[in-house]
């Protein structure tokens, strides 16, 4: 067991949790990289795999993940292809991946059952306890136009969340994530005008209004907003959420229960199963799509849930 440990370097209280983990990993055979800036998590994880390092732990939040994730699955590319063909995923699947959940958003932990203590991390390892985990691949455009392909393994969305994530880019750092984001979807919902998007495949069509329109492979974004509860990171499936004309109000009076990761009962609200999707605007509006907390690129966007695809520590 060779365990690499990306730690992202922005991350807050960056010294105490790289104390901490050097502390905690100091009886095992490991080696600890930092990330020095935007997309370097993705060369980091490529050369601990090109030196045989068969663990992989990212320290941070949602968007360290994220990054990893795209940097360990660009590594097993076996053509020049952005389909999912192209990769190597029986070699992925020989890579155990593991979180220590120490960014401003922690979402994806919380539908695998995991809390943000390192020792749990390290009590699982111990075990060799993991799972296999459904991974989404997203097509979208870039600022070129052109088309772009990259891997989540949380949630994507079209709407508010773009915006959300260009508002919490101005707030104080000082600020909790919490209330980063809490405060960021309140500014954002104040002035934002909704989409117009189709959503289809070859079984569903949907046009309309909507404030956003989530695709989830795990149930919560947002640090701690349950938006899908029926969200299974090992059924083969995203749930699809439409928000459709929601105001501030009713986001407000509904947040105890996105916070119980409840459904809400809302005739604006609607939720759908999907395995494969194609998001669309109706009109000529350039929408950003936010992918585990990260801009990725612009809509249209094809999505597509594949099964079984990742082994993580849990």
């Amino acid at each position: 067991m060779k365990i690499a440990i990306l730690i992202n370097g922005s991350i807050r209280k960056y010294e105490s949790v790289k104390s901490g983990v050097e502390e905690s990993f100091s009886n095992y055979e490991h080696q600890i990289f930092i990330s020095k800036y935007p997309g370097h998590l993705k060369e980091l994880c490529s050369d601990a795999l090109s030196h045989g390092f068969n663990h992989i732990v990212f320290v941070g939040g949602d968007g360290t993940l994220n990054e990893g994730l795209n940097g360990l699955i660009e590594h097993f590319r076996i053509g020049d292809s952005n389909l999912p063909e192209s990769i190597d995923w029986q070699a992925i699947k020989n890579i155990k991946i593991g979180v220590y959940a120490a960014g401003s958003g922690n979402d994806f932990i919380k539908s695998v059952d995991l809390d943000e203590s390192i020792d749990t991390l390290i009590n699982n390892i111990d075990s060799n306890s993991s799972r296999l985990v459904d991974v989404g691949w997203l097509q979208s455009y870039n600022e070129q136009k052109q088309k772009q392909s990259s891997y989540f393994i949380n949630i994507a969305d079209v709407g508010i969340g773009g915006e959300v994530l260009l508002a919490k880019s101005k707030m104080p750092k000082w600020l909790s994530g919490k209330m980063t984001y809490f405060l960021s979807i309140v500014k954002t919902m104040l002035t934002f005008k909704k989409c117009k998007l189709r959503a289809y495949n070859n079984d569903f069509n949907w046009s309309g209004e909507a404030l956003n329109l989530i695709v989830a492979n795990a149930k919560y974004f947002g640090n701690s907003l349950g938006i899908a509860p029926d969200a299974d990171v090992s059924d083969g499936h995203f749930s699809l959420v439409i928000i459709g004309e929601v105001g501030l109000l009713t986001y407000l009076l509904n947040l105890k229960n996105l916070k119980k990761c409840r459904k809400l009962v809302h005739e604006k609200i609607s939720y759908y199963k999907v395995k494969e999707i194609i998001v669309e605007p109706a009109d000529s509006r350039q929408i950003i799509i936010d992918m585990d907390g990260e801009m990725v690129g612009f809509a249209p966007m094809h999505l597509k849930c594949l099964a079984g695809r990742i082994n993580f520590i849990c």
